[in-house]
């Protein structure tokens, strides 16, 4: 039997310029059940996130992407959607340093290093009730002795 959905939707936004990158953690929420848009630029993730009219239980985007980085695309869901998650991804040390500069605290929920870890990500936007993954076993029922029933 499969758990109903925790949120209204089972789609995930993946914003990152390296293919591998962007696929590897799409394969990660696909194989737990959840759908994927992925998006190679800003442009593209500001595209998909009008187009979409938000129905995404979280955006992952590297910060450091050619055109409008991932700063803007996280400042555009800040200022347009600021329920919607965001994990952001970056291959450069300073990264908590610079979404404090930005202000994008709020909106930022986890910060993670490169090279990501897609089954992290995966947990992390699980763990915090965005999704439930199907494959998540209902809780174990209590046994009865059945002498305690005499």
């Amino acid at each position: 039997m499969a758990w109903p959905p925790m949120a209204e939707s089972h789609r995930v936004l993946i914003v990152d310029d390296e293919p591998a990158v962007r696929w590897t953690i799409a394969l990660t929420f696909q194989r737990a059940g959840i759908e994927t848009d992925v998006a190679e630029n800003g442009r593209e993730a500001i595209s998909l996130l009008k187009r979409a009219n938000f129905p995404y239980c979280a955006a992952i985007l590297d910060l450091n992407i050619p055109g409008i980085d991932g700063i803007e695309v996280a400042k555009y869901i800040r200022d347009t959607s600021p329920a919607l998650p965001v994990v952001a991804i970056s291959g450069y040390p300073d990264l908590a340093k610079r979404l404090e500069t930005e202000g994008l605290g709020l909106v930022i929920k986890l910060a993670v290093s490169k090279p990501v870890d897609g089954n992290e990500i995966l947990n992390y936007v699980h763990g915090n009730r965005c999704i439930r993954l199907e494959t998540e076993p209902p809780p174990t029922p209590r046994l009865v002795d059945p002498q305690a029933l005499v």
